[in-house]
This record gives structure tokens, C-alpha cells and sequence, in this order.
């Protein structure tokens, strides 16, 4: 596996494990958006579609999977946002952490890649701030 693989699955081990609420999910997000933000970050370097696609999906397989701890945990903490349209959601159970997951990998991986080529955080951002409503709530972070 490739090392920038590595350093950003260790980075997200190590930072997924600390987020217990949704304050400190955004502040996950917030991290994420600025190294996606940075050309030659390791995060950047890893989300490019180049390489061994295996290795490519190991990498996105393992991304995946620290993500839905997190998502589990956050579920099972009872951790939601503030947002005006939390009264409309169902109870935690409507929530999928696998699912979950994969939605704010896709968020991640499609966001970042609108960002880059306008060279604003804005797609991003949007992108995130749906896959993490249900948690931090939109607030354009």
C-alpha cells in the first residue's frame, strides 16, 4: 500500500477515535476540508485516480470502515445537530452507520474533486454539509 495511504488512514484512525459528539465531528471535517484543500497533501495524493485500483479500494474499503465506527459510536451515544430540521428525523435506528459512511466518503471524494478543479472549498463543503446534517448540522463550516 501506497505511504500516503498509509499516513492518512493512521491520521484518520487516530482522529476519528477522539470525536464522541458533533462538535468534535466538525471539527474532523474542518481538518478534512483543509487538507483536501492543499495540492500536495497526503489526503489529495490519495484521493487521485491513479495507481493499483486495489490498492485504491483496500484504502477506501479501511477510510470506509473508521468512518462507520465513528458513525456507530455518534448513534449510539445519541449524538445529533441542532438543525431546524432535527424534529423531522426519525429515531437513531433510521440510520445506517454503514450507509452512512459510504456517504460521507462519497461526499468527500466527489466534493473534493468539484473543489479542486474551481479551486473553492465551497463543493466540498456542500457535500459535507449533507453527508453531516444528521450529526453537526448544516452550518456551511
Amino acid at each position: 500500500m501506497r505511504t500516503y495511504f498509509v499516513e492518512v488512514l493512521a491520521r484518520e484512525r487516530a482522529c476519528l477515535a477522539g470525536v464522541t459528539d458533533g462538535a468534535m465531528l466538525a471539527g474532523w471535517r474542518r481538518g478534512v476540508v483543509e487538507e483536501l484543500m492543499t495540492p500536495q497533501s497526503p489526503y489529495v495524493l490519495a484521493l487521485r485516480q491513479t495507481g493499483d485500483v486495489r490498492d485504491r479500494a483496500d484504502f477506501l474499503d479501511r477510510w470506509r470502515e473508521l468512518i462507520a465506527e465513528t458513525v456507530d459510536r455518534l448513534l449510539q451515544s445519541g449524538a445529533r445537530g441542532d438543525t431546524h430540521c432535527s424534529s423531522a428525523r426519525g429515531p437513531k435506528a433510521d440510520v445506517d452507520a454503514q450507509k452512512t459512511a459510504v456517504l460521507i466518503l462519497a461526499a468527500l471524494c466527489g466534493g473534493s474533486t468539484l473543489s479542486q478543479v474551481a479551486r473553492d472549498p465551497r463543493p466540498l463543503n456542500a457535500a459535507l454539509d449533507l453527508a453531516l446534517m444528521y450529526f453537526v448540522g448544516s452550518r456551511g463550516q
